[in-house]
């Protein structure tokens, strides 16, 4: 039986937050306020309320997904994600489950989705991000969610896609999460590494060469800098997965934990998750 679009969110969830990454919550690793079962009940959710409302619009799916979310896990775990999901999955529902040139067929299907985003979608995004209260949102000047939604939904992330790789991915047609996904065909099927390790070690090249978005809302440009360095340093320590990588790899990983866990790489995960599905 072939699997929902639904599923595979799921499924895309559960794997990325399965994966051993620094920073973030895994099954081995938790914050104060946020544990990997949060994530596995949110994603169960999540894939229902997608599959339940996959025929509506990309503004719906990010609200009713938001929804079931904060119902079943009681807190935000994957606004981000959501947010990635929406249009993939309007996008995958259109081309069904022919996986004859799925990948090529799909990038087409989300330029269109994007490009008929309406002001309803926008309303109701805006009202997704107010539910799920995201961390270091700070102030904006121009389409800030605490206001009334623009008309256009793109408007708002074409602004805020200086500072936020999720509302680049918006107006880029999501070139970012189609890059990633071929990066870890080559890992995993070219190179050897299981799905896991290979999103482990996709994660540091990430972070190696990106400044994640969420910790710069949350602690400013020249921290982000900093473990943007650090990841760097990681990598170069010697061979994934050597003595010498992983020392360096968990000296990393306590760096950016502390009780508020401002160092969470929470976009690159957002758009990890996205590349899995």
């Amino acid at each position: 039986m072939a699997m929902s679009v639904g599923d595979r969110v799921r499924i895309a969830i559960e794997t990325e937050c399965s994966s051993i990454k620094a920073g973030n919550v895994h099954p081995h690793a938790s914050f104060h306020d946020l544990t990997h079962e949060h994530f596995r009940v949110a994603a169960k959710a999540i894939g229902r309320a997608i599959d339940e409302h996959v025929e509506e619009s990309v503004g719906q799916i990010v609200l009713k997904s938001v929804k079931a979310m904060m119902e079943s896990a009681g807190t935000n775990t994957s606004l981000g994600t959501i947010l990635l999901m929406a249009p993939l999955t309007v996008a995958a529902n259109r081309l069904g489950n022919d996986e004859c040139g799925f990948t090529h067929a799909l990038k087409g299907q989300v330029r269109d989705v994007l490009a008929a985003l309406v002001p309803e979608d926008s309303a109701a995004i805006y009202e997704a991000i107010r539910i799920a209260k995201p961390g270091g949102l700070g102030d904006s000047k121009s389409m800030d969610v605490r206001e009334s939604a623009p008309e256009s939904i793109l408007d708002a992330m074409r602004t805020a896609a200086e500072w936020d790789d999720i509302a680049f991915q918006y107006v880029s047609d999501f070139e970012l999460v189609f890059s990633l996904s071929e990066r870890m065909k080559t890992r995993e099927f070219s190179g050897g590494q299981s799905k896991l390790d290979a999103i482990r070690y996709l994660q540091m090249e990430l972070l190696s060469e990106r400044v994640d978005s969420l910790i710069a809302r949350k602690n400013g440009l020249d921290f982000a800098m900093e473990v943007k360095k650090k990841a760097g340093e990681v990598i170069a320590a010697g061979a994934f997965g050597s003595d010498e990588y992983e020392r360096a790899w968990h000296a990393f990983d306590l760096f950016l934990r502390d009780t508020s866990h401002r160092g969470n790489p929470g976009t690159i995960a957002d758009l990890i998750a996205a590349s899995l599905f």
